[in-house]
């Protein structure tokens, strides 16, 4: 019996995917808070010379540090955009998922199924796998700390779960990461379930 089945219009394989799918990788140094950043005692050197250097340097230090900061904020979000890994064996018949230390991995042609959580990975038969499910919690409407805190807990509690006829492991979690947006954000929210939902279809297809 397998649970979650979604109840909107379906993927379709041939449609909707692509062999391969990756998020180009994000360069730190080519971000545009950086060169603001950078340029900025550049140019106040340039207008001002050493003197209003040196009388601004409280304000232009602090500014680029902001900018910095934010900058790689930014760049941190966009590498875990980049660090998903989605192979669609229409052509092969293997279809797996890679992110973080988790990974799923399916081979259609001899029936068997790959888990990888943390440390421990396993190879079972399709016949072992009991249902699948998602959760994509979503974070409450908080402010500072504590609105970073629901997030890394709503990102910790998200992913893809599957239960197999395993009495030391039975159950999995594999994670997922929006590849356009924040986690926290309309966009991220709607990309992942998009992604879960694909690999709900994709299991419901293969394993069924």
């Amino acid at each position: 019996m397998h649970s979650c089945a979604f109840d909107s219009v379906k993927l379709t394989l041939d449609e909707h995917m692509t062999a391969i799918t990756e998020v180009k990788q994000p360069n730190f140094f080519m971000m545009k808070r950086v060169w603001i950043a950078l340029a900025l005692p550049i140019v106040i050197f340039y207008f001002s010379g050493v003197q209003g250097l040196v009388q601004l340097a409280i304000v232009w230090v602090f500014a680029s540090i902001m900018l910095l900061m934010f900058a790689y904020k930014k760049f941190r979000i966009k590498k875990w955009n980049a660090s998903t890994r989605d192979h669609f064996g229409e052509q092969d018949g293997m279809w797996s998922h890679e992110f973080g230390p988790t990974a799923m991995k399916l081979d259609e042609k001899r029936g068997l199924i790959h888990l990888k959580e943390e440390n421990k990975q396993k190879t079972y038969p399709f016949e072992s796998v009991k249902e699948w499910r998602y959760n994509l919690s979503t974070t409450r409407e908080r402010a500072g700390i504590n609105k970073e805190l629901d997030r890394t807990h709503d990102f910790r509690e998200s992913g893809f779960y599957i239960a197999v006829d395993d009495v030391q492991n039975p159950e999995w979690r594999i994670m997922f990461f929006p590849q356009k947006g924040d986690f926290n954000s309309q966009e991220g929210i709607r990309d992942t379930e998009l992604q879960l939902k694909r690999w709900m279809y994709i299991f419901e297809t293969i394993i069924k």
